[in-house]
């Protein structure tokens, strides 16, 4: 056996030297020039392809600029008094908490329209999406939660459908009739004048698509900013030229507004199933499926003057300014490698592969020649793979002819005239295309922005070869299995507010974004500012205008931080004692938990950055290092600080709580509802002196550091110093005790049991309680 081996080896060897390696290398290299040709025609016909379109812009550019000449789009004060029509916006979602709330907030201060609902598609085994919805359509009452009475993901027209059916159903239920149907994602960044477009230009159509681009990303991030160029020119001239030559814009699945007849067209033809639930691009699908029906569709660009706000050039703060731009939707895609791949190939197989198989071929001319367009990168990515590899391998031969002259010398791989004059031209296309790309990138994101667009097309290549391989992948096991395609969502996210443009350095402009207090209650509260100082946030949640949980959630936004509530009584003792009371009162932080990166600290309202350092200090002295701040109800912190080192006088009821999840009466959900009931009733006793007028907040604080020096209660320091009077200390402390509780009757206030399930328990839990 060894000694074939050895046979084997030695003669291998000696068939890979002279000659033989040199017909070896030959025959490669013969087989590399008709890849050549192969390649460089297949590139020849598809530039000449984008040629044509690239002539068919510009003819219907100038066209418009003459027409607009003489007669002009509507003016935007004329969209701006239209009867506004009553619109639907449906948002699939499935696992979207990170960036559901945000979307719909924004939106909701966002849009400049009145008669409009949002409907959130969630799934019943989606618990966290469900919270997120709930929470924020209790603060706008034109926001609903749409169920999808089954479990997810199935698909994104699975969803979309069962939003169809929440929408008739609420129509039913109210008499309430929607005139438009809009859809929208759960990442999406909507225009102001979004609806006042969509108001004006659905008429006499079936279906309008608004532009859709990317956010602006920073210049590194090379695979986020490629989707920049990429939607800024398919946006700015391919769906341009296919609505005027064909009478029909596929959807881009977000900014389509469908007219009701439309709508309900597309719902009797599939049986109340109006989008494809086989497609996983059930949008591009609907479009074409509406042609068929015989509705109209159309490509709407619209500019239109946006309040903006930016930073200020020579002062602090921002400065508002109207620029004119594009009514488009925007959004944050992928900046990673592989989200992007999954995403691309996604549409790649709903549109070139199931596309092909479920909508075939139809349509006049026009129509047919823009299927072959959307299908086209089944042949064009492979060959640009290929182009690619050859180019390397070029390269590659005179890089080691250049360090090694005596190589052996192969013939050239281009020695037809007809052959190199199409590379040449073809060099001409690709310049050709960089300048469009170039010049879409501009008008639509800016200068700044066009210098790496040649290095972003070889990234955008590169992301379309992975889509390709992965969706010629997943398609052939789809078709070997008879496997279905699942929803291949993409992870996403939403901007922040500094990132939206949006004025920021007030808190009452953030608790307005997210409805926490209305305009005449912030104005009353700026009034009251002026004539006695108060921090605005206290002094809204002294006046009942605002939650101190929403008041937490408000400083957590404006940080980009988590805000969250907690239980004193489930603090490990060890985090807990990282700090003493008197030092958690001084500071308004109770540390959490530890972390696999540090320590979680709670905080209810922002610190100074001596007041952060000399908290971390504290800390480390104890061996922790802070991992992050999480904003948490002032009434939370106050509440650990008073009974959370020491349980004082809730020792009885903190044992018949027990006693109640002893006898299944409370599970841990209701307790945690139950606790927080007491919690919020809790105030600190400087902030009862202060909304009793006993004593100004200015004058308060300023006797805080020497107070910390000292090892006084905080009423005994006060009118030792003179600046309280005594009674006024003892009625605030009677104000303040809140003990003994009368947990039994809260809980039963609360629903969270009953009084026959206390009937039911009552023999064995009395004497126990007793």
């Amino acid at each position: 056996m060894e000694a074939s081996l050895n046979e084997f080896l030695a003669t291998a060897g000696t068939w890979f030297t002279g000659e033989n390696l040199l017909q070896v290398l030959l025959g490669y290299w013969f087989v590399l020039k008709i890849v050549i040709i192969t390649v460089a025609v297949i590139i020849f016909i598809s530039s000449i392809d984008d040629l044509v379109i690239d002539f068919f812009y510009w003819d219907i550019a100038w066209r418009e600029r003459w027409r607009h000449a003489v007669k002009r789009p509507p003016a935007q004060k004329v969209l701006a008094r239209h009867p506004e029509k009553n619109i639907a916006i449906m948002v699939p979602a499935w696992q979207e908490s990170d960036v559901i709330a945000s979307m719909v907030a924004n939106s909701v201060n966002t849009f400049d329209y009145e008669r409009y609902h949002i409907f959130v598609g969630v799934y019943a085994n989606d618990p966290d999406t469900r919270r997120e919805v709930d929470r924020v359509r209790e603060r706008f009452p034109n926001v609903h939660r749409a169920d999808v009475p089954h479990d997810g993901p199935t698909s994104k027209a699975d969803c979309l459908n069962w939003l169809i059916q929440n929408i008739f159903a609420l129509e039913q239920r109210t008499g309430e009739t929607f005139d438009v149907i809009l859809m929208h994602d759960a990442e999406d960044v909507v225009h102001p004048f979004g609806l006042k477009t969509v108001n004006w230009f659905i008429e006499g159509q079936g279906m309008i698509q608004l532009p859709v681009l990317s956010m602006n990303r920073r210049w590194h991030k090379l695979i986020a900013c490629h989707y920049m160029d990429e939607f800024a020119e398919f946006h700015g001239k391919d769906l341009v030229v296919r609505s005027h030559l064909a009478r029909m814009t596929p959807s881009a699945g977000v900014a389509t507004a469908f007219s009701r007849e439309a709508m309900v067209a597309l719902c009797k033809e599939k049986n109340d199933q109006p989008f494809n639930t086989d497609s996983l691009t059930e949008d591009y699908d609907v479009g074409h499926r509406l042609r068929a029906l015989g509705y109209k569709s159309c490509f709407v660009r619209y500019f239109a003057k946006t309040l903006r706000w930016r930073k200020a050039w020579f002062r602090k703060g921002q400065v508002a300014q109207y620029k004119t731009e594009l009514v488009a939707t925007k959004e944050f895609f992928p900046d990673r490698w592989t989200a992007a791949v999954r995403q691309k190939a996604r549409w790649m197989l709903g549109i070139s592969y199931m596309g092909w198989k479920q909508l075939g071929w139809f349509g006049d001319f026009n129509n047919r020649y823009f299927l072959f367009r959307d299908r086209k990168a089944l042949f064009t990515a492979p060959v640009g793979a290929l182009a690619y590899l050859i180019v390397l391998q070029y390269f590659g031969y005179a890089g080691v002819k250049l360090v090694w002259p005596q190589v052996v010398q192969l013939p050239p791989l281009v020695d037809q005239a007809w052959v190199w004059a199409i590379i040449q031209i073809n060099f001409l296309f690709l310049c050709n295309r960089l300048l469009h790309r170039a010049w879409f990138t501009w008008r639509a994101h800016g200068l700044r922005y066009v210098w790496l667009t040649p290095i972003r097309v070889v990234v955008s290549n590169f992301v379309g070869f992975g889509a390709f391989f992965r969706s010629m992948r997943l398609f052939m096991t789809h078709l070997s299995t008879g496997k279905s395609i699942a929803w291949d969502k993409t992870a996403h996210a939403f901007p922040s507010q500094a990132e939206l443009a949006r004025r920021r350095g007030l808190l009452g402009d953030t608790l307005r974004f997210w409805n926490h207090v209305d305009v005449a209650a912030l104005d009353a509260a700026l009034n009251e500012q002026k004539r006695r100082y108060r921090p605005i946030g206290r002094l809204l949640v002294d006046r009942a205008a605002v939650a101190d949980e929403h008041l937490a959630e408000a400083f957590a936004e404006r940080a980009e931080a988590i805000a969250t509530m907690f239980d004193a009584f489930q603090i490990a003792p060890e985090h807990r004692n990282l700090l003493t009371s008197r030092q958690a009162a001084k500071f308004g932080a109770v540390p959490l938990r530890k972390t696999k990166d540090g320590l979680d600290v709670a905080i209810a309202e922002p610190l100074g950055k001596t007041e952060r350092a000399e908290l971390e200090k504290a800390l480390e002295r104890g061996g922790a290092k802070v991992a992050r701040y999480l904003y948490a109800p002032l009434s939370d912190v106050a509440f650990a600080v008073r009974y959370g080192w020491t349980e004082g006088g809730l020792a009885k009821d903190r044992n018949t709580v027990a006693l109640l999840r002893k006898f299944a009466l409370l599970d841990p959900a209701g307790e945690a509802k139950l606790w927080r009931s007491f919690r919020k009733q809790y105030v600190r006793l400087g902030d009862l002196l202060v909304r009793s007028g006993a004593i100004e907040h200015r004058t308060l604080t300023g006797a805080l550091p020497e107070f910390w020096d000292s090892n006084e209660r905080l009423g005994e320091f006060l009118v030792r110093k003179g600046l309280v009077e005594r009674a006024a200390v003892e009625a605030r402390l009677k104000e303040q005790k809140i003990e003994p509780l009368d947990v039994l009757r809260r809980a039963v206030q609360l629903g969270l049991i009953s009084g026959e399930a206390m009937e039911k328990a009552g023999n064995p839990l009395r004497p126990e309680l007793v």
